[in-house]
């Protein structure tokens, strides 16, 4: 019973760690902006945390603008004629994120909280708009 047992953990192991990938540079910025933009929505209208909201929100805006130099993993999917346009819409919708981070960083900086988070809002339609076009499956 105990060498059943451990015969299948033996296959089973190595074959989740294959199931498992590891993540790719772009879905680790990723994590960074979903957790980031997590923290940013419960500090953003707290005016006594406006320097550190500021400064996570200068560093999203960092996480952004790196992940715009990576490929999403579903380029590899899109017709090589049809990449070029893929990757300028990619890059155009992930400046569109940067932006919004900047529109919400200049309406803490003015001590207009409201603004900032209605314009969280802003960042979950970016977010599921650009899942839906480059987000693999």
């Amino acid at each position: 019973m105990k060498l059943q047992s451990i015969l299948a953990l033996a296959v089973i192991i190595p074959l989740l760690s294959v199931l498992h990938a590891e993540d790719s540079p772009l879905e680790k910025q990723m994590q960074i902006l979903a957790k980031g933009t997590k923290q940013l929505s419960m500090q953003v209208n707290d005016p006594s945390r406006q320097q550190s909201t500021v400064t996570l929100i200068e560093s999203l805006r960092k996480a952004a603008l790196d992940s715009q130099n990576l490929q999403p993993r579903k380029t590899a999917t899109v017709p090589q004629a049809d990449q070029a346009p893929f990757l300028a819409a990619y890059k155009a919708q992930i400046q569109k994120l940067s932006d919004t981070y900047g529109q919400i960083e200049e309406a803490v900086k003015a001590g207009q909280y409201d603004n900032a988070k209605s314009l969280l809002g802003k960042l979950g339609q970016l977010k599921k708009e650009g899942h839906g076009k480059f987000k693999q499956d």
